[in-house]
């Protein structure tokens, strides 16, 4: 074989092996995943310790039992401050992370890489620059994502969740739906859209956002003895939009019933875009 064939030979292996590493190898990987039982033991941690798969339909307890297996296979778990990440944690915080896309495509979390778990609230420095005056602050939080695929969890705070699933508060979810705003590129409080669908969630969270900091400033009069009603959302969520869409999210599957009453423009916008009705747990 002359020397001209054999490079015309190796040169098409290489190009073969570089797209189907780009263009195949994912899809070819996650069908082996997918080919493999889900263990005994992890559909019995996802009945103890993801409340809301026991109200599923069957259809979507095998999305969901699917999700789970591709993100465990795919994202790396890491514990820290001596914490022990074993399959508890992991299952727990997989199950929850994949409600949100049960009814969506899991390639929504192709850009998460890994998972830090602290055994409780951690301390957090950050540096802010105004100009040429640096100032530091120290945090301390239950839960952080970043840009680049990472969330940190207090495990303490995920327990607190599971503890009280009828409650507003998950701190599961609120990261991993700061995961999904990031997917258009920047955590402004809007998942990637487009067209009317965009537009109109634009005017739908707009307006919301702003009746919640408005009801946030008439309980403040109501302390010093106007009347006022209690807001309708957690006070978190109107420290900037990005908050405001998690603390949303964790309101839609934690208490729908409520989130529908009280703001049904909002609670549509959120099934439209989750695919899903916790209400009934149906495919929107």
């Amino acid at each position: 074989m002359s020397p001209v064939l054999v490079f015309a030979v190796f040169a098409v292996l290489v190009l073969s092996l570089t797209v189907f590493r780009l263009f195949f190898y994912r899809t070819w990987k996650r069908r082996r995943v997918l080919a493999r039982p889900l263990p005994d033991t992890w559909r019995e941690l996802m009945k103890t310790q993801i409340p809301l798969y026991r109200r599923l339909p069957s259809a979507l307890q095998q999305q969901l039992e699917n999700h789970v297996r591709l993100f465990l296979a795919e994202k790396d778990f890491y514990g820290c401050d001596g914490f022990e990440v074993d399959d508890r944690v992991r299952v727990t915080i997989a199950g929850h992370a994949c409600l949100l896309v049960v009814a969506r495509n899991f390639s929504d979390f192709d850009h998460v890489t890994s998972v830090l778990v602290y055994p409780s609230a951690f301390h957090v420095r950050e540096e802010y620059n105004d100009g040429p005056v640096v100032s530091v602050q120290h945090e301390i939080r239950a839960g952080e994502a970043s840009d680049f695929g990472r969330v940190v969890l207090s495990w303490t705070d995920c327990e607190k969740s599971l503890a009280h699933p009828e409650q507003d508060f998950n701190v599961i979810l609120h990261e991993f739906a700061h995961q999904l705003d990031f997917l258009d590129g920047s955590a402004d409080g809007a998942p990637p859209l487009s067209g009317e669908e965009a537009r109109q969630w634009q005017h739908t969270m707009s307006e919301a956002y702003a009746q919640l900091q408005a009801s946030l400033g008439m309980t403040a009069n109501f302390h010093a003895g106007s009347k006022a009603a209690k807001p309708w959302l957690d006070p978190y969520g109107a420290t900037e939009p990005a908050e405001f869409f998690a603390v949303l999210t964790e309101a839609f599957f934690q208490q729908p019933e409520h989130l529908r009453q009280v703001q049904p423009k909002v609670y549509k916008a959120l099934s439209g875009f989750y695919r899903l009705d916790p209400t009934t747990f149906r495919e929107a």
